[in-house]
C-alpha cells in the first residue's frame, strides 16, 4: 500500500472509530440513565451493594458498547479501503487502547519526591524507575503541553489500540508464513 493511502486509511479509522465510538457510548449512556436509572429503578434500590452492583453493570455495558462502536468503525474504514481487517485482534486492541492513555496519564501525577529510598538499591530502582516513567511518557506531556485536550486522548486512544491490534497481528502472520 503506497504511504499517501496507508496514512489516510490511519487518519480515517482513526476520526471514525473515535467518532462512532463517542457516538455510540453517548447514546448508550443517555438510554443506560433514562431507562435504566430513571426509569427502572428509580428510587427503589437503596443499598449499597445493589447500588454499586447496577453501576458496574451500567458502566461495563457503557463501555462495551462505546469499544465495539470503536472496532467496527475502525473495520468499516479499513473495508472502505479494501483493507481485510481481523475483527477479533481489532477488538482486542481497543479493549486495551483505552486503558492504556489511563495507564500513561496515571504516570504523570506519580509524586516521585514523596517516596523516600531506604538502601543503595532502592535508591537506584527509583531512580531507573523515575526515568522510564518519563521517557514513557514524554509524548503525552508534550501534546498536553501544547494544550491539546485530555479528553480528545481519550477519545482517540481506542482507535489507535484498535490499528495497533490488527496491524501487529497481520505482522505476525507475515512472520508465521514466511518460515518453511
Amino acid at each position: 500500500m503506497p504511504r499517501k493511502r496507508a496514512i489516510a486509511l490511519t487518519a480515517s479509522q482513526i476520526v471514525l472509530g473515535g467518532f462512532i465510538g463517542l457516538a455510540s457510548g453517548w447514546l448508550c449512556r443517555l438510554i443506560v440513565e433514562l431507562v435504566l436509572w430513571k426509569g427502572l429503578i428509580g428510587d427503589r434500590v437503596q443499598h449499597g451493594f445493589w447500588v454499586g452492583l447496577l453501576l458496574l453493570i451500567s458502566f461495563g455495558v457503557t463501555y462495551g458498547i462505546a469499544l465495539a462502536g470503536v472496532a467496527e468503525g475502525v473495520i468499516f474504514a479499513g473495508r472502505r479501503f479494501g483493507v481485510s481487517i481481523d475483527r477479533k485482534r481489532t477488538y482486542q486492541g481497543a479493549f486495551l487502547g483505552a486503558p492504556a492513555i489511563v495507564a500513561l496519564m496515571s504516570l504523570l501525577n506519580i509524586h516521585w519526591e514523596a517516596l523516600v529510598a531506604s538502601n543503595l538499591l532502592f535508591y537506584i530502582l527509583l531512580n531507573i524507575a523515575q526515568l522510564l516513567a518519563l521517557i514513557i511518557s514524554l509524548p503525552l506531556r508534550i501534546l498536553l503541553a501544547i494544550k491539546c485536550p485530555p479528553e480528545l486522548l481519550y477519545i482517540i486512544a481506542a482507535p489507535i489500540g484498535a490499528i495497533l491490534g490488527y496491524r501487529l497481528s497481520m505482522e505476525r502472520r507475515r512472520t508465521v508464513s514466511v518460515e518453511p
